[in-house]
């Protein structure tokens, strides 16, 4: 099977669990979602119309590795235009001074944000028509089409490429023992509710019971979404986030998996569905 493999650096990375607001939390590694959107930046998809959009969402595959160095807490200030919040601030809605200095309309809200510091990713891509691998690592590669600096999480989040490679996966499956080393978090899809989303060459038989036993805090992680009346709906997908430690065995004996050889990582690929209507 051919599979791109991304291996990435990020000096500094959120990516924002939505529902939190006063202080903006972080997850470990980009959610699918994010990563769809890096993949469209790259590729030039500026909507859901177009051809290569039509292309990606058949048949996409994604499986996500990463780690950090550590946690910083930024305190920012964040600014909104409501006019309420405007005339909270200045008095009334003409008005554009503060102690007889001119500053930006609107109000504003003090807002923590957690920021990883010295990201590693490692972000494997696999899709149904091969040739469209191809197609991807050329985008990569000499990114001519990109609609934005390329970056994953906020804006400022810029990303270094350490390495970009097309791998032969050999679907052989071999036994996992120990924990993940370098790369300690990913996510898992769980069996019970999230059935299709399994992309079964990558999964043992029992991998009900493996999911049940691996230890993890639990999540709904966005993938691709639909507009429907000028709103995103997104296809949520049910998982555990593994945070390291060691994999469970089953009667004494540890559960095989398709494995990166380089990496030594066992690959938990996710199917990405595109919401129905």
């Amino acid at each position: 099977m051919k599979v791109l493999k991304l291996k990435i650096y990020q000096p500094t990375a959120h990516y924002r669990i939505l529902f939190t607001f006063a202080r903006r939390h972080t997850y470990p590694i980009p959610p699918y979602s994010t990563v769809i959107g890096f993949i469209c930046n790259v590729l030039g998809i500026r909507d859901q119309w177009d051809e290569n959009f039509e292309k990606l969402k058949e048949g996409l595959s994604l499986a996500i590795y990463g780690n950090y160095e550590y946690l910083n807490r930024e305190y920012v200030w964040f600014r909104t235009l409501d006019k309420d919040s405007h005339i909270g601030r200045f008095g009334w809605q003409e008005n554009r001074f503060i102690d007889q200095l001119p500053e930006h309309p609107g109000g504003q809200i003090p807002t923590r944000v957690d920021v990883l510091e010295n990201v590693k990713l490692v972000i494997y891509i696999r899709h149904e028509d091969e040739n469209f691998i191809e197609i991807l690592k050329n985008a990569f590669e000499n990114p001519s089409n990109r609609i934005y600096p390329i970056h994953l999480g906020r804006a400022e989040d810029l990303v270094v490429f350490e390495e970009i490679k097309t791998l032969n996966i050999k679907e052989e499956k071999k036994p996992l023992y120990g924990s993940l080393k370098e790369y300690n978090f990913t996510w898992l899809v769980d069996p019970g509710r999230g059935e299709k989303y399994l992309d079964f060459k990558f999964y043992p038989e029992n991998y009900s019971e493996f999911f049940n036993k691996i230890q993890g805090s639990y999540h709904l992680i966005t993938s691709f979404y639909r507009i429907v009346e000028g709103f995103r709906v997104f296809e949520q997908i049910p998982v555990k986030l593994f945070e390291g430690g060691s994999f469970p065995l089953s009667f004494g004996k540890p559960f095989r998996f398709i494995f990166d050889e380089e990496e030594n990582l066992p690959l938990f690929f996710t199917k990405m569905i595109y919401p129905e209507e």
